[in-house]
This record gives C-alpha cells, sequence and structure tokens, in this order.
C-alpha cells in the first residue's frame, strides 16, 4: 500500500514538472516572438522616417530597455530565487553606467 502511494505521488510530481517545463517554453517562445516584434518595431521605424531623429533616438532607448529586460528576466531566468544579490549588482551597473554617461555628457556639452 506504501508503494502504490509512494509511486502516485511520484507520478503527481512528474506531471507537475512536465506542466511547469510546458509553461516555461511556452513563455520563453512568446518573450522571443515579443523581442523580434520589437526589433522590427525599431528596424522599420528608422527606416519609414516616421519620427523626427531626436525622438527615433529614445524611442529605440525604450525598445531597447524593453528587450534588455526580456532578455534577463525570461531567458536568464533572473526572476527565479536566489538570485537577489546578482540581481542587485546588476542594477547598480546600470545606475552606475547611467550616472556615468550622464557625467561625460555633461563634461562634453
Amino acid at each position: 500500500m506504501e508503494k502504490r502511494a509512494m509511486n502516485e505521488s511520484h507520478k503527481q510530481l512528474e506531471l507537475e514538472v512536465k506542466a511547469e517545463s510546458k509553461r516555461e517554453y511556452q513563455l520563453q517562445l512568446i518573450s522571443f516572438a515579443m523581442m523580434i516584434l520589437l526589433t522590427f518595431v525599431a528596424f522599420g521605424a528608422v527606416y519609414a522616417e516616421l519620427m523626427p531623429v531626436w525622438a527615433a533616438g529614445g524611442f529605440l532607448i525604450i525598445l531597447a530597455v524593453i528587450q534588455v529586460f526580456l532578455q534577463l528576466y525570461i531567458f536568464m531566468h533572473m526572476n527565479n530565487r536566489g538570485n537577489t544579490w546578482i540581481v542587485g549588482m546588476m542594477w547598480l551597473g546600470i545606475f552606475v553606467a547611467i550616472i556615468t554617461v550622464a557625467a561625460l555628457r555633461i563634461l562634453i556639452w
């Protein structure tokens, strides 16, 4: 009786792992399609000259930030537990990079 219960719980766990794997695969596929779409939108906006040059730069930066977010949190699994130290260091690096670029921009201008 005990062996049967263990076998059933093992099968249940196996089904849960398969379902989670399928959800992860679907999420990655949707994310990949979104990144391809964002890339086409960026190229299309620049190619068609739909906006002034000053606005195109900001628009492209916004699209790039969205793609970085998708890359980090979907493909590199930064949203999983145990990555808080790594995520914190990455955000700190981004913050330092923004401050550095802003300071250099002020010095050059």
